[in-house]
């Protein structure tokens, strides 16, 4: 994620006019901050403020299969069972000395694998020139 100030200038398709995109324009207001807000500049000069969830959906949306994969952080978690039969011996209820066997799994500690990490942001501009592109 961006931390400081960043301009974009996006072309239209014929590349005669501009609309320039904006993140982290105002550093003391906290809406703005950290990418949550994007502020766009059309060529006749009016403004648009878009919030950055809005934006990633339509990304992901627009995005194949692979280009939705890393725009989501997904962890693999792999874990190992222990399964055992106990042994019970009855003292009530069911004939006294009788052998109960139960089979019991249990779940060892997981362990986690980072598969897919945060939306990198040469990704983002990648999905950004893809979406522009169309």
């Amino acid at each position: 994620m961006l931390k400081g100030y960043e301009k974009f200038k996006v072309p239209d398709m014929n590349k005669t006019r501009y609309m320039t995109w904006e993140v982290n324009w105002n550093e003391g207001d906290p809406v703005t901050n950290e990418c949550k807000v994007i502020r766009v500049t059309f060529p006749n000069g009016d403004l648009m403020s878009i919030k950055r969830e809005h934006l990633n959906a339509i990304l992901f949306a627009l995005g194949n299969s692979e280009e939705q994969r890393q725009m989501v952080p997904q962890t693999l978690h792999r874990s190992k069972w222990y399964e055992t039969i106990l042994g019970i011996t009855a003292m009530k209820n069911i004939q006294k000395g009788e052998k109960i066997n139960v089979r019991v799994k249990i779940p060892l500690p997981t362990v986690s694998e980072e598969v897919v990490s945060e939306m990198k942001r040469d990704v983002l501009k990648k999905g950004l020139t893809r979406f522009l592109k169309r």
